[in-house]
């Protein structure tokens, strides 16, 4: 029991490690006031500084420490995003968790998202279960201690194609109710659209892996290739996350071009993945 390596996953949302991992917010890395006067850490310091932690708590107990997303990418945007953190422990004993409960909480007070554990036999049992998030991080991670766990492995591309046409089904139908109950309230749907955003830029890039096609870390080329390979005009998404970056409000009217237009993009993709070949 409890044998191995453990993983925390700090991400954007709490609940599944599929929701963690689609659902990790894009921020570009600059210096914030700090409470007490002065600058603040950078989110490269901040992550540091949790890496230092684990150490000092758990020694030869600590694995590896992986940041990852957008911070990884060089896209880190300050405001907007969280850190996102793989942490790899070794054994996931409720005695060894709790030594780190304190650190955590102080993390989530910090605006990060609590850390997500699981542990080393499923950590290398995983990849067929969750194959996005192993094919997204593998792509973008850089290592803050120990050992690289992305190293040797290997995501199946038929598990890659199965889980993006399930994630990305769900989140359409998720996009659609919440459409349902914002359409007549431009504020909630501008909200909609900038929330769900970061998901579905995820699985854009899971789509162009898929298609055997190179996948940047810029979000806009990002788009760009999806919408040409795909068939969809990049304009509405290029508008959303030029939005999300100044972290300006949209109100859009629902029949208006960046609604109607973004709905469009997210059907035509899945209707493309649907038609995908098995392996």
């Amino acid at each position: 029991m409890g044998s191995g390596v453990a993983v925390l996953v700090a991400g954007d949302s709490v609940g599944s490690v599929v929701e963690v991992g689609l659902e990790a917010v894009e921020r570009e890395g600059v210096g914030e006031p700090g409470r007490k006067g002065g600058m603040a850490k950078t989110y490269m310091e901040r992550a540091s500084t949790f890496a230092g932690g684990l150490r000092d708590t758990y020694g030869d107990g600590l694995v590896s420490v992986v940041l990852y997303g957008s911070a990884a990418r060089g896209e880190f945007q300050e405001g907007v995003s969280d850190l996102n953190m793989l942490v790899l422990l070794r054994d996931t004993r409720p005695a060894t968790l709790r030594r780190g409960s304190g650190m955590a909480r102080d993390w989530a007070r910090q605006g990060n998202p609590p850390p997500l554990i699981l542990g080393a036999d499923e950590w290398t049992r995983s990849a067929d279960a969750f194959p996005i998030e192993f094919a997204d991080i593998q792509a973008a991670h850089r290592i803050l201690h120990g050992t690289d766990p992305f190293a040797e492995v290997v995501v199946d591309r038929e598990h890659l194609r199965l889980q993006c046409e399930h994630e990305l089904k769900g989140k359409q139908i998720q996009l659609r109710e919440g459409f349902l109950l914002s359409a007549e309230q431009p504020k909630e749907l501008g909200a909609l659209l900038v929330r769900s955003f970061s998901t579905f830029l995820v699985l854009f890039r899971t789509v162009l892996r898929l298609a055997g096609a190179p996948v940047s870390h810029d979000a806009e080329e990002t788009i760009a290739e999806v919408a040409r390979r795909v068939g969809f005009d990049p304009g509405p998404l290029r508008e959303i996350l030029h939005a999300r970056r100044a972290k300006t409000p949209l109100k859009p009217k629902a029949d208006s071009g960046l609604v109607t237009g973004y709905l469009d993009a997210v059907a035509r993709t899945v209707e493309f993945v649907d038609r995908l070949p098995a392996a």
